[in-house]
């Protein structure tokens, strides 16, 4: 009897355990199906079969929720920190889903949270952090900035530290703050140059590095915007360039995008309030040049718009997010960059205003 119960308790130990292998698994089968689903998407030959495509888009909801389950009951294992990085980039809206019923006040409901207080109390001396620490930029989660100033400080890992650096000047950048925000932004860029280059994912910090950098240098405010050549839905080549001496609104959107409706709409309400001022709206849309037109067809869509099927225009303007606007002065530098809203419209007419006062 005792020896039942032993392999019992053994047995059902085992049921709960997680398994590295497992993860690894199931983040693996979600790579493979997410490429293939892109290049579905992408190679589409009608637009029935290109929504259809768009419609076999892989669960993220549905693997976040198996990351989840091999990792929840042993956060406190060194082996559950990359699972955990796969889940908050590639499963974010999983990861800030409440998965535990609060406890007590102030307890970590969503699984976010958990990883991080799980982190915190376990692994802030971890040599395997810097993919977590990078991981945290992907999810909206003011506590972040916190547990990556701790690790800076505490892990003793000279690539960690430069991961935690590179991030934290990720969240500066997104948070904005002025002269003193830049500063501390190009100091955690400074450490992070020093530090040894990390694999996360499927690119390196350096990588990333390198995009911050230009994102300093080519995207900040007061920047000029960097030039492309584009194909229009009309099938015309022309350069944003060609709209120099035009307040130009660059509006990078697609079909799928939160808030489609509502951005729409309220893009083609400026078209037609800017009909008679110096302002320019470019779309640049990322969908089969096919849905695009149908968009126009239909009176949805009333500006001109770069059709972007392959991302190179969105790849040049770093677009993380969509959608997103930059708003450009008539010599086409940057004066706005965020979601659309009131204020794009409050910028783009008061750089009109002060072109047309000779300001």
């Amino acid at each position: 009897m005792k020896a039942i119960l032993f392999i019992l308790a053994v047995t059902t130990g085992l049921a709960f355990a997680g398994s590295p292998e497992r993860a690894r698994l199931i983040s693996r089968a979600f790579d493979q199906s997410y490429q293939q689903w892109t290049s579905d998407v992408r190679t589409a030959a009608t637009n029935d079969a290109q929504n259809a495509a768009w419609r076999r888009r892989p669960d993220e909801i549905e693997v976040g929720r198996k990351i989840w389950e091999e990792i929840r009951n042993d956060l406190d294992k060194s082996w559950t920190l990359e699972p955990a990085a796969w889940l908050l980039v590639n499963a974010s809206t999983y990861a800030v889903k409440q998965v535990r019923k609060p406890a007590r006040r102030g307890n970590p409901t969503r699984a976010a949270g958990i990883i991080r207080e799980a982190v915190r109390s376990n692994h802030l001396l971890s040599p395997k952090l810097g993919s977590y620490c990078i991981a945290l930029t992907h999810i909206q989660d003011p506590r972040s900035m916190a547990l990556l100033e701790t690790i800076e400080k505490a892990n003793p890992s000279e690539m960690v530290r430069g991961a935690s650096s590179l991030a934290q000047a990720i969240l500066h950048r997104r948070i904005g703050g002025g002269k003193r925000g830049m500063a501390i932004r190009q100091d955690k860029l400074r450490k992070a140059i020093m530090a040894p280059d990390l694999t996360v994912g499927k690119t390196t910090t350096q990588a990333i590095l390198r995009d911050e950098l230009f994102r300093m240098s080519r995207l900040n405010l007061g920047a000029e915007a960097p030039d492309f050549t584009g194909v229009e839905v009309t099938l015309n080549k022309s350069s944003l360039s060609d709209y120099r001496g035009k307040v130009t609104i660059l509006f990078f959107w697609h079909a799928l995008m939160p808030a489609h409706d509502e951005s729409l709409a309220l893009m083609k309400k400026y078209q037609e309030e800017f009909a008679d001022k110096n302002i320019q709206i470019l779309g640049v849309n990322m969908d089969d040049p096919r849905t695009l037109r149908r968009h126009i067809a239909e009176g949805t869509v009333n500006w001109t718009n770069f059709s972007d099927s392959t991302q190179s225009i969105t790849k040049i303007y770093r677009i993380e997010q969509w959608p997103f606007v930059y708003v450009l002065d008539e010599e086409h530098k940057i004066r706005y960059s965020g979601e659309p809203g009131a204020f794009v419209k409050i910028t783009a007419e008061d750089l009109a205003r002060q072109v047309a006062a000779g300001e």
